[in-house]
């Protein structure tokens, strides 16, 4: 009976439910806040100016190292011209201390003097030397072995008798000749 039950209740001709399913769409708002930039409105006018300045400085610039090299240049001269005055100070002074030698009576130090130009003749001393001291009486200028009279290598003090035929009188690191 159940069975039977079972089957009227089925054909009853009702129809079978239809299942739905629903979405539920909810939209939530929320407030953020958001940083932008905007460009401001004189923009143009700001990026000429900052032309300008930069075709100013770079202006400038060509300026300064127009400047610099002409700096560099009169430096330059400067040093040559410092060169030229020390050389002719030296020249200077070494012409004077040639005519000290021929007027005090000594012979300064190392170098090739005219006798009766530059010293007199005469016999000379010279103070303890350095053991490297040489000196040399001279009957011409030219360089050969044949223009030397005489010469020495004196250890401690040393003398020397200079003729009036002497041409010159040559002397290296032997100090201050004095006239006896």
């Amino acid at each position: 009976m159940a069975l039977i039950a079972g089957v009227g209740i089925g054909s009853s001709g009702e129809p079978e439910p239809e299942i739905v399913t629903e979405t539920e769409t909810e939209t939530i708002t929320e407030e953020v806040e958001v940083e932008v930039e905007v460009e401001p409105a004189d923009l143009e006018e700001r990026r000429e100016v900052i032309a300008e300045d930069e075709e100013s400085i770079e202006t400038r610039a060509s300026e300064l190292e127009d400047r610099e090299d002409a700096l560099d240049a009169r430096e330059e001269e400067l040093a040559l011209q410092a060169e030229e005055e020390a050389e002719t100070e030296a020249a200077e002074q070494s012409a004077q201390e040639e005519t000290s030698a021929s007027d005090s009576g000594s012979i300064p130090g190392s170098g090739t003097f005219l006798v009766g130009e530059e010293i007199q003749p005469g016999t000379y001393r010279t103070e303890s030397t350095s053991g490297f001291c040489y000196w040399a009486r001279l009957s011409g200028l030219s360089g050969e072995f044949d223009d030397i009279i005489t010469n020495g290598l004196p250890e401690g003090q040393g003398f020397v008798t200079i003729a009036e035929t002497d041409v010159a009188f040559e002397t290296s690191d032997c100090g201050e000749w004095t006239a006896q």
